[in-house]
């Protein structure tokens, strides 16, 4: 204890005499860190992971709790919980009317233009609907924030949560509209796509918008309670949810083995693997406080509760018994939903609520039927799965080659990142100050060969690159000998010359998420770039703002982060979590303007600036270790 104490003093000391510290990453983020100390990170992607453990911290340590807001909204979310409860159930005779009939939930192209029209209206008449305030759209979306995010994720309650939730949003269309059910999205259809961004779900009859602020399709020019219009950046990071994903959550037949413990392995853990998605998406559905005002967000989870159903019907024991799997205090059994109207986490597995919804499977084909059933769809003949036309494209009857149905090998890499700017509840480019960083990535493992091979008394050698780490014996020693093979997303099949990595910034005393990339030359053994990271900015005097940096590239390798030391000015392995100060000098830019011209001393000499590497605090160091780099450093003070 002394010596806790004795940290904690000294990383204050620390904060109040620096203009960027390190101080201990959040005791959440270490715990769940820790669950994958044992683990390969050859059997999970590792970005995902930690998007995974750092929404567990910001639910951990909010302070806003959905339970105190306006009475009038808690009544509304109390009367649709009781009404989605006087759903039919099966089997369908019953001695007392009910009040709805069972939903049958389809594959979101396999409704009808007339369905699908019915089902975006309904969506947006809860939206303009402002008899309950702010609009019951938001009423609903605001209950997957704050505390509430703790008791929907990070344990055996996340199935059963969003469960309820779900059912709760679905009454609410079905007041508008008593013909609506929600529909899935079966992402994995687009993870078949060599470039899933183009599939035709993101057009305006369905999706819309894929980047920037959305402003074609159903929910075209949507605004969010903060004021910051609805953004998305699909497809420039994480993925959708694969078949391999789904095949190893469903090789697993007890409840036990497939939600969020420290006993389930990665790659079993459904709510790790729900995640890609948010992250595939970004924009609003990367945080988890803001993800659910993206419509998106409801047939995400719908088809993650289609996957628990599907387990549930083939489980060993009684699919209404809650996990017993060592958790925390909220995912207990008995513990509160947070959702008005007295339900508990155990209440989401019970089979009363899972018999009022059943799932339409997604259609199949063959060459003898090629028809998928929509004009959306095509049959890919070869393995008999219907697989989404493309927006580039002319729909074909059947497709024996998934990659044939897209024209750009990589339509993404490169594209701008759309921030949304926000601080709790207010957005403005001018709260945030800008962090230079430089990154070091290392050549990664499956760049074998770049084609540029040694002379030796004039003969080409062309059994080795002269890059390749492996070709050089110092390199190799401390580089090309360490290298493993992590697992990657499924568009990572080989490394181009050039590639990205995430830079990001996570608030960890405020509410606010910042996210950019730099180039790195996939070339060279070792190569370095600078980006630059928002956070918050500090207020003047004693205001200090706390963030977790962190970076990866884009085929979710994780990097480390390091610190330099205020002492003897070397970069050590550090926490990633910082604490910024208004202390002068800075070593941030207050815009991104000032950080550039801080870097680059252009004063000193206008035809070659001075390249001030003093205002470098962090340094990312991307290379490819077998385990998580985070999971085994209990304490980095």
């Amino acid at each position: 204890m002394y010596v806790l104490l004795l940290t904690l003093t000294l990383a204050v000391l620390h904060v109040s005499n620096a203009r960027i510290s390190e101080i201990p990453a959040p005791e959440p983020l270490q715990e769940c860190y820790q669950r994958v100390e044992t683990e390969n990170v050859d059997s999970y992607i590792g970005s995902l992971y930690n998007w995974h453990c750092e929404h567990m911290m910001s639910g951990n340590l909010s302070s806003e709790n959905t339970e105190t807001s306006d009475p009038q909204a808690a009544e509304y979310i109390k009367q649709l919980y009781e009404k989605s409860l006087t759903i039919e159930a099966a089997p369908a005779r019953r001695k007392r009317q009910s009040t709805l009939p069972r939903c049958v939930r389809k594959e979101y192209r396999m409704l009808t233009l007339e369905e699908r029209t019915r089902y975006h209206n309904a969506i947006n008449t809860l939206k303009r609907d402002t008899t309950v305030r702010p609009n019951k759209y938001d009423v609903i979306a605001a209950y997957h924030t704050g505390v509430n995010n703790a008791r929907a994720h990070g344990g055996p309650g996340f199935l059963g949560w969003h469960r309820i939730y779900l059912m709760i949003y679905e009454t609410a269309l079905r007041e508008v509209d008593p013909t609506v059910c929600v529909p899935y999205w079966d992402s994995t259809l687009e993870s078949q796509l060599t470039n899933p961004s183009l599939s035709s779900i993101w057009t305006p009859e369905f999706l819309g918008t894929t980047q920037g602020a959305v402003v074609a399709g159903p929910f075209a020019n949507w605004v969010l309670p903060n004021r910051s219009p609805l953004i998305r950046n699909v497809g420039i990071d994480g993925e959708p949810v694969t078949t391999a994903d789904v095949t190893n959550i469903l090789s697993r037949s007890r409840y036990e083995e497939i939600v969020t413990s420290p006993t389930v392995p990665a790659r079993y853990d459904i709510e790790l693997q729900h995640g890609s998605v948010h992250v595939y998406i970004s924009g609003a559905m990367n945080r988890l406080d803001t993800a659910a005002f993206d419509p998106v967000f409801f047939m995400h989870h719908s088809f993650i509760d289609y996957i628990f159903e599907r387990f549930r019907a083939k489980m060993t024991g009684d699919p209404a018994a809650y996990p017993t799997v060592p958790t925390n205090t909220r995912h207990a059994s008995t513990a509160t939903t947070g959702l008005p109207g007295g339900s508990r986490q155990i209440d989401g597995y019970a089979a009363s609520l899972a018999n009022r919804v059943t799932y339409e499977p997604v259609p199949t084909c063959s060459a003898a039927a090629p028809s998928c059933g929509d004009r959306f769809l095509v049959c890919q003949t070869s393995t008999g799965r219907c697989l989404p036309t493309t927006r580039t494209t002319r729909a074909r009857r059947n497709v024996d080659n998934p990659s044939t149905l897209d024209t750009c090998e990589n339509p993404t890499f490169g594209q701008a990142i759309q921030n949304d700017y926000c601080c709790s509840k207010t957005c403005d480019t001018n709260q945030w100050a800008m962090i230079p960083v430089r990154v070091v990535s290392v050549r990664p493992p499956k760049f074998q060969n770049y084609s540029s091979y040694p002379v030796t008394s004039g003969q080409l050698n062309r059994e080795r690159d002269i890059y390749f780490p492996n070709s050089n014996s110092r390199i190799h020693k401390y580089i090309g000998g360490r290298l493993a093979n992590p697992k990657t997303f499924k568009r990572c099949t080989k490394d181009s010359p050039a590639g990205q990595v995430f830079v990001y910034s996570n608030g960890i005393n405020y509410s606010g998420y910042y996210k950019e990339y730099v180039i790195a030359d996939h070339r060279q053994a070792v190569s370095v770039s600078i980006g630059f990271v928002g956070m918050k900015k500090p207020s003047p005097g004693d205001g200090v703002t706390k963030a977790l940096l962190r970076a990866h590239d884009s085929c979710g390798r994780v990097c480390r982060v390091l610190c330099k030391d205020p002492a003897s000015k070397q970069f050590k392995a550090c926490s990633g979590a910082v604490a910024l100060s208004d202390q002068k000098p800075h070593m941030y830019g207050a815009s991104y303007d000032d950080a550039v011209m801080d870097l680059f001393d252009y004063a000193s000499d206008g035809d070659c600036p001075r390249y001030n590497t003093d205002d470098f605090y962090i340094t990312f160091f991307c290379d490819y270790h077998n385990k998580f780099p985070y999971s085994h450093q209990r304490s980095y003070n």
